[in-house]
């Protein structure tokens, strides 16, 4: 499925095509870094990444639960459950700006590898024990809520996910904001127009990526077609460079303005993590 990515708890990784790109330096808006040459968003950091469950947080996180889980389990009686298979990785902003990697783009269109496989649960014989659907295993009483709840409970997830959501709504705010940034606006463009001599008559490249024909079935020749002259004329405008480097300066300024609301989310991210980190130890 064709989709925007935005890394507000979500994320994933793909097959990298061209390596991002070097540090050539152009002209800058007054107040910024002269705009760097960055041609691939898969590796790409913001500064608000901190602050928020990035790719890898969200591995270290997702395994931390499992051995939680697993623990619970085992000191009910139960027999341990194959931990369930993830869905595609996908780097933490690597789609925030469309699509990317061309290699992608000639094999699957805006589609993600493998996107239609479904997500494995844990097995059904351990789903009840691990969402609390009965009160006792063999004689002995399931936390409330299942090993599930009792591995959130041990995590604090609950209140990391509270703690992070005025986090989140300034990522979203940096990225709008960033959209109508006249270097941005500029740069998109000079995308557009390039698309438009490929015969792709698209506004912007997240009208391209979001474009409905594209959001079901099979990636045709038409979507990769499409898809791969996105990419090329992300490179040849530089908009990846441009776009994250004009959203990186509003993003410095709202964590300078906003540090007073930051504290609280950092340590909370940091405490569940460190959980999570031990144990998998």
């Amino acid at each position: 499925m064709a989709l925007l990515l935005l890394p507000l708890l979500c994320a994933c990784s793909a097959d990298a095509s061209g390596a991002p790109g070097s540090a050539a330096r152009s002209g800058a808006a007054p107040g910024r870094s002269p705009v760097h040459r960055l041609d691939d968003s898969k590796t790409l950091e913001l500064p608000l990444d901190a602050y928020l469950l990035t790719t890898p947080d969200l591995e270290t996180l997702s395994k931390g639960r499992d051995a939680l889980v697993q623990r619970c389990l085992a000191a009910i009686g139960a027999p341990s459950a194959p931990a369930p298979r993830g869905g595609v990785k996908i780097g933490t902003n690597e789609r925030r700006y469309g699509l990317a990697d061309a290699e992608l783009a000639r094999a699957h269109g805006y589609h993600l590898p493998d996107g239609d496989q479904p997500v494995e649960d844990y097995p059904p014989a351990a789903i009840a024990l691990i969402r609390g659907e009965v009160a006792t295993y063999n004689g002995k009483p399931v936390p409330e809520g299942g090993c599930a709840g009792e591995a959130q409970r041990e995590l604090h997830d609950t209140e990391m996910q509270r703690a992070l959501s005025p986090v989140q709504q300034l990522d979203m705010e940096s990225y709008v904001k960033s959209q109508k940034d006249p270097a941005v606006m500029e740069v998109s463009e000079k995308w557009s127009k390039c698309m438009n001599e490929s015969g792709h008559r698209y506004p912007d490249p997240i009208a391209a990526i979001n474009d409905q024909e594209f959001s079901s079935g099979a990636p045709g020749d038409h979507e990769k077609a499409v898809a791969l002259a996105d990419v090329l004329c992300k490179r040849k405008v530089n908009l990846i460079g441009v776009w994250s480097d004009a959203e990186s300066a509003y993003q410095r300024s709202l964590i300078k303005s906003k540090s007073g609301i930051l504290a609280e989310p950092l340590l909370a991210k940091q405490k569940t993590m460190a959980i999570a980190e031990a144990a998998v130890r």
